[in-house]
């Protein structure tokens, strides 16, 4: 548990000065107060947002204490982080560089106090952690091509990994150490948080379907159709259902499970399916169901009344929110001290 919540804080870390940034827009796009007290003056805040060509930007745009930061790791980060950003959002202006940039301020300004405390990781972690990156994958050509897509070599991805366990140990080690979370603080979140504690109706259901997507003919809708009416009645008749759907089924989702799908809400799938599967009783099939993807036959399992959710089975989730919060608010309370204490310069 101690390590997961350290590998969610460095995950955290790694986003958190453009999290912060974003939310200010956010604030400012929606007419806040505090926003509306921009530093900047007109002119230069406009500059701030305008499209940036990154090749315009110094070989060196930072330097921590006695670490450079270089425009090469500002666009290999930079360029992870457009990937994952709605068009629009500013991903190419000086603003986002500059936050980009702060992050990895934050990250080096880490690693140098994991450095200094002791908190470094062994060869052996390292090398470790990098054989079960290699063990997602079929063959280490392909190893190969991704780390080559994403612009790393093994040396560098192992660097990566030497100054992430970094980071982790020292958030096991000293800053997450000690955090507790009382039994008053769990009762005193879940009765303010009445409206988080909701769960919708569930149902869990298995499916057959028979794809007759929007590119068929009629005649193969027709074929779809039929085949679909004879699997239900033989379902119906006592087959088993998991048999069918392993066999018959063209879901590749489900069709290894015997058809059966995870619990569903309501808003989860398309309204024919829903509507169909909620009206079902444990036990029951349904008619045949049309939907955009073709025909499907469902067989309900179970049904989970929705409401509040009890305490005793909120709690474990309250206590891991509450602890995890409890250890971001220490990291930003390190790094703040951190960048106090250090000779941070930026360039850009």
């Amino acid at each position: 548990m101690k390590k997961a919540r350290a590998i969610a804080v460095v995950r955290f870390l790694c986003v958190y000065a453009l999290g912060l940034a974003c939310s200010n827009q956010n604030e400012s796009a929606n007419g806040g107060a505090e926003a509306s007290e921009s530093p900047l003056e007109p002119a230069a805040a406009a500059a701030a947002q305008a499209a940036l060509d990154p090749q315009t930007l110094p070989d060196l745009v930072a330097r921590v204490n006695d670490t450079e930061i270089t425009k090469t790791e500002l666009m290999a980060r930079a360029q992870s982080i457009q990937g994952q950003l709605p068009p629009g959002t500013g991903g190419d202006s000086l603003d986002f560089y500059r936050r980009v940039l702060d992050d990895l301020v934050t990250s080096e300004l880490l690693y140098q106090s994991s450095k200094s405390k002791g908190f470094l990781p062994t060869e052996a972690e390292v090398e470790a952690q990098i054989n079960q990156i290699r063990a997602r994958f079929p063959d280490p050509q392909q190893f190969q091509r991704i780390l080559q897509a994403q612009g790393l070599t093994e040396e560098t991805l192992r660097e990566r990994m030497r100054r992430d366990l970094g980071v982790q140990k020292l958030v096991e080690g000293e800053l997450s150490a000690e955090i507790e979370v009382s039994e008053a603080q769990k009762q005193a979140f879940y009765q303010e948080n009445t409206e988080r504690m909701q769960e919708p109706d569930q149902v869990r259901v298995s499916h057959i379907l028979v794809m007759a997507d929007e590119n068929a003919t009629e005649e193969q809708r027709a074929q779809a159709k039929k085949k679909t009416e004879d699997l239900r009645a033989r379902a119906v008749a006592g087959e088993e259902f998991a048999a069918l759907a392993r066999e018959h089924s063209d879901d590749p989702g489900s069709k290894a499970n015997g058809g059966e799908l995870p619990w569903v809400s309501r808003g989860d799938t398309v309204p024919p399916f829903e509507e169909a599967a909620f009206a079902l009783s444990p036990g029951e099939i349904s008619e045949v169901v049309q939907t955009q993807y073709g025909y499907h036959v469902i067989k309900l399992a179970e049904r989970k009344e929705g409401g509040t959710i009890p305490y005793e089975r909120a709690q474990e989730q309250i206590e891991k929110f509450l602890r995890d919060q409890a250890v971001r608010d220490r990291v930003i309370t390190e790094v703040d001290a951190l960048k106090s204490a250090a000779d941070v310069e930026i360039f850009i």
